[in-house]
């Protein structure tokens, strides 16, 4: 495939998808059997007259709608694939930067509300018509950068972050080994950065070390009390670990003495969280590990 061919094939991809999206509807077959079990489970009680007659006139016709969206649904994922396969190969044709807008080739198709509705929808179940982090916007109108002041290189490394979070989501997706997931190992390796990444990624705002720390107490009092003097500076340390020089992508940033979460560690947080650990531990967890699961139990 050439690159070129981004946005059309973006653009066909989405439209298979709402279309079929729409063929599905809102019951998955799933749920269609078990109206038929419950339907079936009547009948072998023996029911008769017109309700049985009914009852039966309805088991087919929902053994008939649980065909056609099964077909739908093999049809769906394949769909799926194939956007989350070109996205995470290629990026879209655009062309010159023209003050902070990254435009769409004019000789290509611009990408469609449609596609990134799709997209947003298969990453989050959550269509939107742009994508939105904090210094570029992905839209239908091209990538935006936010940035006040923006220069070529400044311009630049926006368009190559948010290209890289896309095509690293969808590497996740499809199984692929992917930044996020190496990023989410290693802070799960450490229990108190995750849970100061877990403070900042609920309080939404920047926070300084005091606040993560006065956070974290209250949720561990009784910890604090067994550790006082090393409690807070391991979180201390944490911190200074997850804004060091040895990620490639950070997952938090540090502004002057306040700590953020980045727009790459909000899409770690909301791709990776609900996963179960592979490995379960044989021995008894520690109180901080029990904090741990306690703060996932959160999300």
């Amino acid at each position: 495939m050439r690159e070129a061919a981004f946005n059309e094939r973006a653009n066909i991809l989405a439209n298979e998808y709402w279309l079929l999206k729409e063929k599905v509807g809102a019951d998955e077959p799933g749920d269609i059997r078990k109206k038929i079990e419950e339907i079936e489970a009547l009948l072998s009680k023996g029911i008769g007259g017109k309700l049985r007659l009914q009852l039966e006139k309805e088991a087919n016709k929902l053994r008939r709608t649980i065909d056609e969206k099964e077909g739908a649904f093999a049809s769906m994922a394949q769909v799926r694939r194939d956007i989350l396969e070109l996205v995470a190969d290629f990026g879209p044709s655009l062309d010159l930067r023209r003050g902070n807008l990254y435009p769409y080739d004019s000789e290509r198709e611009p990408l469609s509300e449609q596609y990134f509705r799709a997209i947003t929808d298969i990453l989050f179940g959550d269509p939107k018509p742009r994508i939105e982090l904090k210094n570029a916007t992905m839209s239908d109108k091209g990538v935006k950068i936010t940035t006040p002041d923006v220069n070529d290189i400044v311009a630049l490394g926006a368009l190559d972050y948010v290209t890289t979070i896309l095509q690293e989501s969808a590497k996740k997706m499809l199984g692929r080994s992917n930044q996020l997931d190496l990023c989410w190992r290693r802070l799960k390796e450490r229990d108190y950065a995750f849970i100061g990444f877990n403070v900042l990624v609920n309080s939404e705002r920047e926070l300084n070390l005091s606040e993560i720390q006065e956070i974290c107490n209250i949720e561990d009092e009784e910890y604090k009390g067994l550790v006082s003097e090393m409690y807070d500076e391991r979180l201390k340390e944490s911190m200074d670990y997850l804004v060091g020089d040895d990620w490639d992508y950070h997952l938090v940033e540090r502004h002057g003495d306040t700590y953020e979460v980045t727009d790459f560690g909000k899409w770690v947080w909301l791709l990776c969280r609900k996963e179960v650990p592979s490995e379960e531990k044989k021995e008894e967890p520690s109180k901080i590990s029990k904090l741990y699961q306690m703060l996932r139990g959160k999300s």
